[in-house]
């Protein structure tokens, strides 16, 4: 993925709820937010045991740099990827001994030989260019690094907010004990809740697939087949555009014998990714022919989602917006209904704030604004009968909304 030509972070936002807070600057050491903040998405991001390699320093005041923190190994990736809008960009190597203390200092890095008399491409100079840069200031490590972007940004005083605990601990052992730092992940929740252009940008073109994926799965439906074998649908058609599954659901628990069923009502609820933005589906779906009980509670969910237009604009609470869309259900004639479940959406599956240790979900004193996505995640089950769901990603704005999953929420009948 290219880095966006304009930041995905909400900056005005970001520096609104930082004076708010009365903090000087966000460390972000999260993968998604490094992300968020940065524009660049690390490759050993994705790989395991690499913890606590990247961070991103966006300080509060717009004269003070924003710095990306990586592996100096990662430097020619960044360059091809497209770069990142920060100003600074701050790599390490290794320590110059074998301490494990946080080492500002580092071995120099080089990157990798050239050629006698070669012909070198476009890339490759600009690989060598950003190589050159960094000479004299490669630190020994993840966190000797971030002390130099501090340092860097004029933040060695400051006060600061991280997305992890240890953030604070790694900062006092370097010796920053000017330096006031606490962990607060849900200070860059608020600030992901409404999104930019490129963020919607991406959220709209994640939807799209994930749909279109999810409604392939379906149509692989024959009686007998396992569920894994639909998942594997699912995948295939999502990495063929570009995206990557995380689920595909039928129920929490799949099918109720543990095989498709001819004319068992069914729901999928589908999740994926694409560049690490999430699209998130649900629809009613039957092998054969839905009974008039499937059809009588599906038209049931219609009616909630159909209550909840007028209050899909800015002002509306989550929990009165799901309360409307209960009442509504249970009038039309599903009594039992128990929970519509609105969300926000993007780099997170659910990107509401939420405690630690909260199961995530609604966070029903969030108020709607212009720029915020949400799911509105309806789903049912009986047992002994089967299940019922509509799920669609919504995008308020200004006055009213977009549905940015398509508006066919009929029965997928295969």
């Amino acid at each position: 993925m290219h880095a966006p030509a304009t930041p995905l972070v909400n900056l005005p936002r970001a520096r609104e709820l930082m004076q708010a807070a009365d903090v000087d600057g966000l460390i972000a050491c999260l993968p998604f937010n490094v992300f968020y903040l940065s524009g660049y998405w690390g490759l050993l991001m994705d790989a395991a045991h690499f913890d606590a390699a990247f961070f991103a320093v966006l300080p509060a005041r717009e004269d003070q740099p924003a710095a990306l923190i990586m592996p100096s190994m990662e430097l020619r990736r960044l360059v091809s990827q497209g770069g990142t809008w920060m100003p600074e960009t701050f790599i390490f190597s290794s320590p110059l001994d074998d301490s494990d203390e946080i080492a500002i200092d580092g071995q120099p890095y080089a990157g990798w030989p050239v050629g006698d008399e070669a012909a070198l491409t476009t890339l490759e100079h600009k690989w060598l260019t950003a190589t050159t840069a960094q000479r004299g200031r490669v630190a020994g490590n993840a966190r000797g690094a971030l002390v130099r972007a501090l340092r860097c940004a004029g933040l060695e005083r400051a006060r600061l907010v991280a997305d992890d605990a240890r953030v604070a601990g790694w900062l006092d052992q370097a010796g920053l004990s000017h330096l006031e730092c606490h962990d607060d992940a849900n200070l860059f929740r608020r600030i992901r809740l409404v999104k930019t252009a490129p963020e919607i940008d991406l959220l709209r073109r994640s939807s799209e697939i994930n749909e279109r994926a999810a409604r392939a799965a379906v149509a692989a439906f024959r009686d007998g087949a396992d569920w894994n074998e639909i998942e594997n649908v699912f995948a295939a058609a999502l990495a063929a555009s570009g995206g990557r599954a995380s689920y595909l659901m039928c129920g929490a628990g799949g099918p109720l014998s543990g095989k498709i069923r001819r004319d068992e009502p069914m729901f999928i609820d589908a999740l994926s990714t694409l560049q690490h933005y999430h699209g998130d589906f649900g629809r009613c779906a039957v092998l054969g022919e839905p009974d008039a009980r499937m059809r009588q509670r599906h038209a049931a969910l219609n009616a909630g989602f159909a209550e909840a237009h007028d209050l899909l604009r800015p002002g509306t609470r989550f929990d009165d917006l799901a309360d409307a869309i209960v009442g509504a259900v249970r009038r039309a004639g599903l009594p039992e209904f128990v929970y519509a479940t609105p969300h926000s959406v993007g780099l997170e599956h659910t990107d509401d704030p939420r405690p630690v240790g909260g199961q995530q979900g609604m966070n029903p004193a969030t108020v709607l604004e212009p720029g915020m996505v949400l799911n509105i995640d309806m789903p049912y089950t009986e047992l002994g009968w089967g299940s019922v769901h509509i799920e669609d990603t919504i995008l308020i704005k200004t006055a009213g909304f977009e549905r940015l999953t398509s508006d066919d929420s009929d029965i997928i009948c295969v």
